[in-house]
């Protein structure tokens, strides 16, 4: 896990990547900042993407041992 993903809770991963969403939709970024913040989202899909597999398999886990 990047540093900058460290300290990051999955809703808060979430919340700034609606940001960046909004923000590359609006159209108002050069191309420059545009790469920088697909690269972050990217960043922060992988960081969610991860967060959501390991709770998937500690929510099978518990139900297996049941």
């Amino acid at each position: 896990m990047s540093h900058e993903t460290t300290n990051l809770t999955y809703e808060s991963a979430m919340q700034r990547l609606d940001v960046l969403a909004r923000q590359m939709e609006a159209g108002d970024i050069g191309i420059d900042e545009l790469a920088a913040r697909l690269s972050e989202a990217q960043k922060l899909i992988a960081f969610c993407r991860d967060k959501l597999t390991r709770a998937d398999a500690e929510v099978k886990k518990l139900l297996a041992e049941e």
